[in-house]
């Protein structure tokens, strides 16, 4: 048999192939066009997701340079600055911090920088230019907010800086300002080369030769590779290079290096793209096959006058060459459009940047990822359709009569009901996470009292230097005057470190330190790689000193009745508050991992010696650097023990608590009268505020306006908040859960439908016959109902079946590991749709049998 080898007829066979049977390959284009937009959209979310997350790392970190050196003198940075292998480098020079009133709770440092390190830091003008001139700065809008200055260049702003020992204060202009992020570590105060010069020269000693650090003069060297790979090595490869000492404080910005590495988002992601790759594959795989079993002797007639099966597998990738040419871009736009749709309501559930949050990131990569993924499935799928007919022979082609295409279509039907069971079972696996939400517990988590009151970054996870002590006596004094307040609870707290005497260490020792969970925790934290100690040395340390992280509450009886009890000494769950105030009892808390249960610190009835930490107890040491500054460092060592006895075990809320963990986190629980008599007097770290319902929309209104107008440190967390951020992160699982169940629904009535289509178009003549012979339409409209709810019925049993046992394993595994859901078992929405898949199932054959009764049956029996 000759081998005809002419691309050029190829090319034309596999086009008058679809022109001659356009409506099926318009159904097949319209199928590769809903995959791509589902890639484009999944493409789109996850990217910018990605690259916000990226960017709020960044911002928290302090810039997007690949590495830095710190505390560096002039000298040092001439040692590395035209090292070949440095992509970019440039730097800043510290100066100081602000001291304004204003900014005591708004961590602004004060620096020079180059152009590009501005840039780098997120910190470069977005209106007006850098600072030329001595008195010319640049800040940001949060800086300027809060000092109560117009966000015009040319304004006054008035400044005190802290230059070391020294204090200045006079007013500056404002050449510039740009949008400040309050997941940033610190806001920029930018100063001109002439101020740095005058008031911060930079440092000529290296650091390694002072005594004493005073963080003025220093040069901050940030810089770029060629790459991100391999960060660490590349910065000890160019210490070792350069010559520069190798005590260096070395940065590492931890968005290149992989350790904000979520292995739940990453698995939620490969989930998604594999049920869209899934769901792509299963509509395109059954309607190209269909169509190869359907156009099965236009193969067998091309193979008697000598095409060959390779060329006849070139024709059918050829044709779905030509439907993804045409099919991948009509989904690309729509695609973004909704990735973009759902972008902002999804990044608003994820603490990341403030600055232009939930905006897309598009590149070129998220549309050639998208359509490289669509094209993928395209082939994939028609993978084994072009095998069919590539390996048919000519004699198997020319007998295929309607029934034996009947019998292959038939063998394909299993693709239809997966296709449909798979929209069915997502929507009722989206319905399980929303149902299982846990409103109660939400409400618990974040709110355990009407409002809480606190300093405004206090619980930011991107702030690390947190005001503890931020209810001011002006909001205290303005709250007793409120209508409708029923009850007020303080939180004071000191944070630091537990030091105790050696009956107190041992039952420490014994208890926390020699269990083999504490063990394992120490032993993955300290490696004694890079230059951290390990594990027995830190425990030899901790032995040593006799002293734990954590911190010492004050508490009054409205807190006291939020916090969980686990045991007491009558084995009660409930703490007497007037034996508790009576300032001779102390509560504790427990050493916890993530997989067990926690171990008391002090079991109830024990007796703890607790050390004041109240600041009239503190002497100072003073001490004389080389360059011959007196430095006082605070010494606590003669602040008083008093003896408590331990009432009982407890779990202090999230939402009452510091929210951040220190390494053992034992804390201390004492009444706040206590509390203030041993410690000293202080204001709350947070105000626990119930308000009588009927009053509680005056109050919302009050505490707004407080917060945002009369005093901007503040901020409050109230029930009615945290309803308003379960509505709207319920709203974007429903709105996604169902998006996504919609497009696959879609996808498999598609199948359905084009199943029967094809079906009814193969088995046209068959049915003229039938209908020539005394077959009515009626009779053959029930037989091709019958076959439509055969479909159904598998449909159900499928989707029931697989929802059931896939939401009492996977699902309700996912929900028991947060405590902000509940499982229960549901099948309902799979239950509720079937109804309707059952009337469409009912009606595409029917419609698909008039439009063909449209043809005469004589011209239909004339049909080979």
């Amino acid at each position: 048999m000759s081998n005809v080898n002419n691309k050029k007829a190829i090319r034309k066979l596999s086009l008058s192939g679809i022109k001659t049977n356009i409506k099926k390959y318009i159904v097949l284009i319209f199928a590769v066009a809903l995959t791509s937009l589902m890639f484009t959209a999944l493409f789109t979310i996850a990217g910018s997701l990605i690259k916000e997350t990226q960017l709020a790392t960044m911002r928290q970190v302090g810039g997007s340079s690949h590495a830095g050196f710190k505390y560096m003198t002039s000298k040092e940075y001439d040692m590395i600055k035209d090292d070949p292998k440095l992509k970019s480098i440039f730097y800043r020079i510290t100066v100081g911090d602000a001291a304004n009133l204003e900014l005591n709770k708004l961590h602004t440092e004060v620096n020079y920088f180059e152009p590009e390190d501005a840039r780098d830091t997120f910190c470069y003008p977005e209106v007006g230019q850098m600072p030329e001139k001595e008195d010319e700065i640049v800040t940001s809008d949060l800086v300027l907010e809060r000092l109560g200055v117009p966000k015009e260049v040319g304004s006054k702003v008035p400044l005190t800086i802290n230059i070391g020992d020294d204090e200045i204060t006079k007013d500056f202009v404002l050449s510039g300002y740009y949008r400040g992020d309050i997941i940033s570590s610190a806001q920029m105060i930018l100063v001109s080369k002439a101020f740095q010069e005058k008031y911060a020269p930079v440092k000529t000693t290296p650091l390694n030769e002072l005594a004493y650090n005073d963080y003025v003069g220093w040069i901050m060297a940030d810089f770029n590779f060629d790459n991100a790979f391999n960060i660490k090595e590349k910065v000890d490869a160019l210490i070792e290079r350069t010559g520069i000492r190798k005590d260096i404080d070395a940065g590492y910005n931890w968005a290149y290096m992989g350790e904000n590495f979520d292995m739940e988002t990453a698995v939620i992601v490969c989930v998604l793209l594999f049920t869209v790759f899934l769901s792509g594959y299963l509509i395109i795989y059954n309607i190209f096959y269909i169509n190869v079993i359907s156009d099965i002797r236009e193969y067998g007639l091309l193979k008697t006058i000598g095409t060959t099966g390779r060329q006849l597998k070139r024709i059918v990738r050829k044709r779905a060459g030509i439907i993804s040419l045409i099919g991948i871009p009509l989904g690309i736009l729509p695609g973004i459009g909704i990735g973009i749709w759902l972008l902002p309501i999804i990044s608003d559930q994820i603490n990341t940047v403030n600055v232009n949050k939930g905006q897309a990131h598009l590149n070129v990569w998220i549309i050639l990822g998208a359509a490289a993924f669509s094209y993928i499935t395209v082939i994939i799928s028609a993978n084994k359709p072009c095998k069919k007919a590539g390996s048919v022979s000519p004699i198997e082609a020319l007998r295929t009569t309607e029934n034996d295409g009947e019998k292959n279509n038939h063998s394909k039907k299993w693709i239809v009901i997966l296709s449909l069971s798979l929209s069915l079972v997502i929507l009722n696996s989206v319905f399980s996470i929303v149902k299982g939400f846990s409103m109660d517990n939400y409400i618990a988590s974040l709110a355990v009292a009407d409002y809480s009151i606190q300093e405004a970054r206090l619980d930011n996870p991107g702030v690390y230097d947190k005001v503890l002590d931020g209810v001011t006596e002006d909001f205290l004094n303005a709250l007793q005057t409120r209508d409708g307040v029923e009850d007020i609870g303080n939180v004071y707290i000191y944070y630091g470190f537990h030091t105790f005497d050696d009956a107190d260490w041992e039952k420490i020792y014994d208890r926390i330190l020699t269990d083999e969970r504490v063990k394992n925790q120490m032993s993955e934290r300290y490696t004694g790689e890079n230059g951290i100690p390990n594990a027995e040395e830190m425990m030899e340390q901790y032995n040593k000193d006799k002293y734990l992280d954590g911190a010492t509450y004050g508490i009054g009886k409205m807190v006291l009745d939020k916090l969980d009890v686990i045991k007491t000494v009558d084995g009660s769950k409930e703490i007497d508050w007037e034996k508790f105030n009576s300032g001779q009892y102390v509560l504790v808390n427990c050493w916890k991992d993530e997989e067990s249960e926690g171990i008391p610190y002090f079991e109830p009835g024990e007796k703890v010696n607790i050390q004041s930490c109240d600041e009239k107890y503190v002497k100072y040491d003073e001490i004389v650097t080389e360059e011959g500054e007196k430095i006082e460092i605070p010494d606590y060592s003669d602040a008083p023990y008093k003896e408590y006895e331990v009432l009982a075990v407890v779990d202090i809320p999230y939402a009452i608590g510091l929210q951040m963990f220190g390494e053992f986190q034992c804390d201390f629980i004492l009444p706040e009268e206590e509390f203030l008599e041993f410690n000293g007097e202080r204001q709350p770290m947070r105000t626990l505020i119930n308000v009588e319902d009927d009053k509680e929309e005056a109050f919302e209104a009050w505490v707004d306006n407080y917060t945002n107008s009369v005093d901007k440190n503040l901020d409050y967390v109230s029930k009615q908040k945290v309803v308003k951020e379960y509505d709207s992160f319920n709203k974007m699982l429903e709105l996604v859960g169902v998006v996504l169940s919609l497009v696959l629904g879609i996808i498999g009535l598609l199948n359905f439908a084009n199943t029967m289509i094809t079906s009814i178009i193969v088995r046209a003549r068959e049915m003229a016959g039938l209908e020539a012979v005394g077959m009515t339409g009626k009779q053959q409209k029930a037989k091709l109902i019958r076959e439509g709810l055969i479909y159904f019925l598998w449909t159900s049993v499928v989707s029931v079946i697989i929802a059931g046992v896939l939401n009492a394993t996977v699902i309700r595994m996912v929900l028991s590991e947060s405590w902000m859901f509940t499982w229960s078992f549901t099948i309902l929405p799979v239950i509720m749709c079937l109804p309707i898949i059952c009337v469409l199932i009912i009606i595409i054959p029917c419609i698909a049998y008039e439009r063909m009764r449209r043809v005469s049956v004589v011209e239909r029996l004339r049909v080979e």
